[in-house]
Parts: structure tokens; C-alpha cells; sequence
């Protein structure tokens, strides 16, 4: 039987002297795909997104309203930042509902968000995509 020092020293010893020719061929492999997962990461964690025009009330609400009215997609930029002070990915949908200070918006993969309308900093309208779910479901 082994303790941890003595297994520690056999497999250091083993490393030192075994020498595998045919791992070589995947260190590229394992490097590529370590780049691109660090590229990602960067790309990530360095992303901006700007700080949009602080809209009123009113103008927040007519946008809100047109988009449920003709079926439109909306960008909505709340106002809220992340743990970095930077401001979140615009949420993209069609509002398919509101109830006093909350709208429901649909997110083009089905699924349905609440969002106060005092969170909201910005809204603006998108062009039409032709990939949106056909069966969006309206709140009365």
C-alpha cells in the first residue's frame, strides 16, 4: 500500500521518464480550441455597450404601444448595470402584454419576460426578422 508521498514520487518518476511521441499531434488541437475559448472570454468580458438616450415616461410608453399594436420588435435597454458598472444587452422582443406598470415581452426564443416600466431606459424599434416564431401569443 501507497501513501500520498510515496504515490506522489512513483508518478513524477513515471512522467520524468515516459516519453509519448503520438500526444504531440493533439497540443495543436488543445491550443486552437484554448484561443478561440480565451478569444470568446475576452470578447465577453471586454464588450460595451453604450449608454442610450434616457427617454420619458411618455415616449417609452408610445413605443411600447406601437410595438404590441403592429406586432413590432423592440431593443430595450433597462436601466441596470452589471457588477462592472456597464450596461446589460439590450433585450430584444415584441411586447405582447401589459398590466399596469409591467409589460411582457417575448424574446425571439419563446421566452416571456416581466419588465417594470421604470426599469426601462430606452426603447427603439427593429427591422422586421423573418425567422420569428409565427405563433406569438398575446395577453388581453
Amino acid at each position: 500500500m501507497y501513501d500520498d508521498e510515496s504515490a506522489r514520487e512513483i508518478f513524477l518518476e513515471a512522467k520524468r521518464e515516459y516519453k509519448d511521441r503520438g500526444m504531440m499531434k493533439w497540443i495543436g488541437f488543445y491550443l486552437s480550441d484554448h484561443t478561440a475559448l480565451l478569444a470568446k472570454d475576452n470578447q465577453e468580458r471586454y464588450k460595451h455597450n453604450p449608454q442610450k438616450e434616457q427617454q420619458d415616461l411618455e415616449t417609452i410608453s408610445d413605443y411600447l404601444s406601437q410595438s404590441y399594436l403592429n406586432d413590432l420588435r423592440v431593443a430595450i435597454q433597462l436601466e441596470v448595470l452589471d457588477s462592472e458598472h456597464r450596461y446589460l444587452d439590450d433585450l430584444i422582443g415584441k411586447v405582447i402584454g401589459q398590466k399596469e406598470t409591467r409589460i411582457y415581452l417575448q424574446t425571439e426564443d419563446a421566452e416571456i419576460l416581466h419588465i417594470e416600466l421604470d426599469q426601462i431606459r430606452n426603447v427603439t424599434f427593429l427591422a422586421a426578422n423573418k425567422l420569428w416564431p409565427k405563433d406569438v401569443q398575446r395577453d388581453a
